[in-house]
């Protein structure tokens, strides 16, 4: 994958933090950018690509979600006006699976076998 592709984000922010692996899917990379060219303001990625033996994707009991396949990500996010500006932008460009965390937003394309459209708490 070509990171150039995506002048906001670096190849970093997206590596597995258990492997240092990272399989990031363009399609997914091309969305995210057009969002942050969009959204006008920097974004914190705090995961990206997790590799199955992850922990957090370990005690999930199974090796098939979104951070697995690297079509989603989670943004660092706090506030109700952030909240609404990314989540209405992901919804206008096709983001179909999303999660609201008391820190951050989990944003993904979806693949074989999760519902999707679907947007979800952490709650």
């Amino acid at each position: 994958m070509n990171w150039a592709d995506y002048p906001n984000f670096k190849k970093s922010e997206f590596d597995c933090k258990h492997t240092g692996l990272n399989e990031m899917k363009p399609e997914f990379m091309r969305l995210l950018q057009t969002l942050r060219t969009m959204y006008g303001k920097p974004m914190t990625i705090t995961s990206g690509y997790r590799h199955p033996t992850h922990p957090v994707e370990s005690r999930k009991g199974h090796t098939t979600g979104e951070h697995t396949r690297g079509t989603c990500c989670d943004i660092a996010c706090t506030t109700g006006t952030d909240r609404y500006q990314l989540i209405r932008l992901a919804l206008q460009l096709g983001f179909t699976r999303i999660g609201i965390a008391k820190t951050f937003i989990h944003l993904g394309i979806g693949g074989a076998g999760l519902p999707s459209p679907v947007i979800w708490d952490y709650s």
